[in-house]
């Protein structure tokens, strides 16, 4: 069984360890959207460059699915004890690999690995440390840390970059990792929630197919799914603004300035409304921005469609995680949060790949489109699949 409840640290202070811890990881994260401009001063091609990106979100993927069964036998604390100092030793590990391409491959992979064991163990701590009608406004202030990376680590390491400080940028993610650790291992105390290792399935994939039996979780998940693509989509949109001759960050800076302002002050709305009305309204309505992103497009109306945008994330990513705990049996929460961010991985990668095949025999701009086509006709889906359960 789980247990969760108890005092040993106020709702407030959870909320910004876990804000801070969602900060940190995201930090090292986000500036590896910039590994291809340091990579190409080492000397690496772009093919190599793009290989060693991706090495970080694979072996995620990989990974994420299968840790919600070794945190119920293996608890929160080992696998922060892992997770941090499997990053903390792929960082430094990344600085010392310089031109040598499958010393940094595995570097990048084993950074992956690590920020899967945290990874899964902080976002099912915090899945558990709330109660169903606190989660809408805590969800949204933890996951402000998680997008404001982008209003603030990654312009620097944007700025490193551009002034030709190529060691000062690499050696970001040593001290966010070192912080992460100490953060997790040292600081946060996980007691409140206590997972009992017999409840663990023999099967590690068991407890996800019981999941998948659920026919709310399994939509819960689905919707998780499409909003994570349409995060994705707006990630790896610079391709198609280039077609324009306009850069991506006019659009990603204006949605991630009000994303944040939206969790800091407006989380309670989550807790107002039924979270699953509100699932089909943002994805469709975040995918438009993106389809109209990709139709004539100008520097002020990227602006402008990153604002509106930013309300849908601000909104969209707190409530979806809320959605899945929401819908998970307690003996369930750790396999249910693992598919969630294996969702997250696997649409990260999938984007990417997909966009680049389908831009091959077309152009980027009918790439992105398809994508957003995609995900529209997945939100009117999903709109029929709730009202079946309602």
């Amino acid at each position: 069984m789980i247990f969760s409840g108890g005092g040993t640290q106020g709702k407030n202070k959870k909320i910004v360890l876990l804000a801070a811890g969602f900060f940190l990881m995201f930090g090292y994260s986000n500036v590896s959207y910039l590994l291809p401009i340091y990579y190409a001063n080492v000397g690496f091609t772009p093919a190599q460059s793009g290989l060693l990106v991706s090495a970080f979100y694979f072996a995620t993927l990989i990974f994420r699915l299968l840790l919600g069964n070794v945190l119920v036998r293996s608890g929160f604390k080992r696998l922060f004890v892992i997770g941090g100092i499997s990053t903390v030793a792929a960082s430094v590990w990344i600085v010392l690999a310089g031109s040598s391409f499958c010393s940094a491959f595995a570097a990048r992979f084993l950074l992956g690995v690590g920020t899967a064991f945290s990874q899964i163990s902080l976002a099912t701590y915090q899945s558990l440390a709330f109660e169903e009608r606190e989660r809408g406004l805590a969800f949204s202030l933890i996951m402000a840390g998680g997008l404001a990376p982008m209003m603030t680590i990654v312009p620097i390491a944007d700025w490193l970059l551009a002034h030709g400080c190529f060691t000062l940028y690499i050696i970001i993610p040593v001290l966010l990792t070192s912080a992460m650790a100490f953060l997790t291992v040292f600081v946060l105390n996980t007691e409140d929630v206590v997972l009992d290792s017999s409840h663990a399935a023999a099967n590690p994939l068991r407890g996800i197919g019981d999941c998948l039996k659920i026919p709310e979780l399994s939509l819960a998940l689905f919707s998780m799914f499409l909003f994570s693509l349409t995060d994705a989509a707006s990630a790896f949109m610079a391709s198609m603004t280039s077609s324009y001759g306009l850069m991506a960050s006019y659009f990603l800076s204006s949605n991630a300035v009000i994303g944040v302002l939206v969790r800091l002050f407006l989380g309670k709305v989550l807790d107002r409304y039924p979270r699953r009305r509100l699932s089909v309204p943002i994805i469709a309505g975040m995918s438009l921005m993106l389809l109209f992103a990709s139709i004539s497009p100008s520097r002020g109306s990227l602006m402008l469609l990153g604002v509106v945008f930013g309300v849908g994330m601000g909104f969209g990513f707190p409530l979806h995680l809320a959605l899945v705990s929401d819908n998970a049996p307690l003996r369930l929460q750790p396999q249910a949060i693992a598919l969630t961010w294996f969702l997250v991985a696997f649409d990260f990668a999938l984007v990417p790949l997909t966009t680049s095949y389908i831009s091959g025999f077309t152009d980027p701009v009918t790439g992105f489109r398809a994508v957003v086509v995609f995900i529209l006709a997945g939100a009117a889906y999903e709109a029929y699949l709730w009202r079946k359960l309602a």
